[in-house]
């Protein structure tokens, strides 16, 4: 049932996971780094999933059921190694995870996270929660996303000269398009990062130092309780003005948008400038993009400013129809502060793993440093074990371990090596989710792919020419 999806962290993994303890020669000691293989990222997201998996502590009878369900699939279950977690570590998984600091800007290649075990014989520990972490994809494409959407606001806002206000024209309409409540919850703060309306209302207790803005608005369910339609667009905005609110937004489109702009729209919006009430249009079907400029053509018209009239447009929007729907508007003489958009599904239904590219690959096993040597360069790993550094121009560099003496950026988020009695863990936290903002904020995003370091593209050549006939 979905209240236990975590309740026996040991059956988090790909079936085929059971097999590797037999399958491979020596499962002493193993590194692995997760990339993003594809397109550059803001990292999110891995630190909570890490917390989610790795607090849990492994007692026998997770082990039981864990077997019972492996005979069941009619694979080999390998008891011996997780009996060693309850035996030897305190039921606590022997591992080091050091990660860069999320909100940091990934160009495409980067090992941006490095797993090793930190116990003897418990390599096969290193990608046993492989599927799990990769997970985290989908929060760091919704916060590389929201953050592409912020830098657009803010590249308008100084071409027009707009005040700050134009910086809350995009809204999360997203919630209830998602698959499920965590994808709501990582799209929600992850939007909640760099954005700041929302109706998505279960982030504000999830973010609560988030600076985020909703306002009263009509759905068609309220415009059809009405028998005048007219009578009833006058009490929504009435009884906006007498619980002290001062804008609410009206969908126009329940009978007739075009009747909505040609006869109520100015009488509305005089009507809400009498009472101090700002109205915000929603049109949400048929051409959307040409009610919004006859909107603002009427109110040009009839010298209603802007300042008591503006449109929300909701209808299929994402970001690249955002930008097309501006253009549009720019061609038309709408000023960009007059028009906002509800963003839902197109916010993140587009996301997958693949979308990031992310993987999981070896970096070391059986005594050497390993890698991916793929026909396709974008599929390459990177052998052994590495650090992430910056050069003197601030750009992001793979260099080995040993070589890195200053300006380390891996930290180490989780690290238990069977000594003490629980592990280390950085905990996620509000105060981690504002240093994300904080840190992504900062973030030079102009760097396309990640640099390695002499001594790496060395041993990468060295691979090269043991494993290919041609250079």
């Amino acid at each position: 049932m979905l209240k236990q999806l975590r309740s026996n962290p040991i059956m988090l993994t790909d079936a085929y996971n059971l097999s590797h303890q037999n399958l491979k020669v020596n499962t002493d000691w193993e590194i692995s780094h997760m990339y993003n293989r594809s397109k550059s990222m803001i990292l999110f997201g891995l630190l909570e999933i890490i917390n989610n998996i790795l607090e849990t502590r492994i007692n026998m009878s997770m082990i039981d059921e864990a077997e019972f369900h492996a005979n069941r699939m009619g694979i080999t279950f390998p008891r011996k190694l997780w009996e060693r977690v309850v035996k030897e570590c305190g039921g606590y998984i022997p591992l080091e995870i050091q990660a860069l600091p999320e909100g940091t800007y990934c160009p495409v290649g980067t090992p941006f996270a490095q797993i090793r075990n930190t116990v003897k014989g418990f390599g096969e520990m290193v990608t046993w929660f492989e599927g799990e972490l990769m997970h985290a994809y989908f929060p760091s494409t919704a916060a590389t996303q929201a953050l592409r959407m912020r830098r657009y606001l803010e590249q308008k806002k100084r071409q027009y000269g707009y005040d700050d206000s134009f910086m809350l024209r995009l809204h999360s309409f997203g919630f209830r398009g998602h698959r499920s409540l965590e994808d709501a919850y990582w799209a929600g703060i992850s939007w909640n990062l760099f954005l700041y309306g929302t109706d998505d209302f279960h982030t504000a207790f999830h973010t609560p130092s988030a600076n985020l803005v909703s306002i009263a608005a009509t759905a068609h369910k309220v415009t059809q309780q009405f028998d005048n339609e007219y009578e009833g667009y006058r009490h929504v905005i009435k009884a906006t003005a007498d619980v002290g609110e001062k804008i609410v937004a009206i969908v126009i489109d329940t009978y007739d948008a075009y009747r909505f702009l040609d006869e109520y729209l100015i009488p509305l919006a005089k009507y809400a400038a009498s009472l101090g009430v700002h109205m915000v249009i929603r049109p949400d079907s048929g051409d959307t993009w040409e009610q919004v400029v006859i909107a603002y053509k009427n109110i040009s018209r009839h010298f209603i400013p802007i300042t008591n009239v503006t449109a929300i447009i909701g209808e299929s929007m994402d970001f690249e129809n955002v930008k097309k729907a501006d253009a549009y508007f720019e061609q038309h003489g709408v000023p960009l502060n007059f028009v906002s958009y509800g963003v839902g599904g197109g916010f993140y239904n587009y996301a997958n793993r693949d979308t990031l590219g992310w993987a999981m690959k070896t970096a070391y096993s059986n005594g050497k440093d390993r890698m991916k040597f793929s026909e396709n360069p974008i599929k390459r790993s990177i052998p052994g074990v590495v650090e992430l550094y910056r050069n003197e121009y601030g750009d992001l560099v793979v260099g080995k371990e040993n070589s890195v003496k200053e300006g380390k950026l891996y930290e180490t988020i989780y690290f238990h090596d069977a000594v003490a009695d629980t592990p280390i863990m950085k905990q996620y936290s509000d105060e981690h989710w504002l240093s994300v903002q904080a840190t992504a904020l900062s973030a030079n995003t102009e760097q396309a792919n990640i640099y390695l370091s002499d001594e790496v593209r060395t041993e990468i050549g060295e691979f090269q020419r043991r494993y290919r006939n041609r250079v």
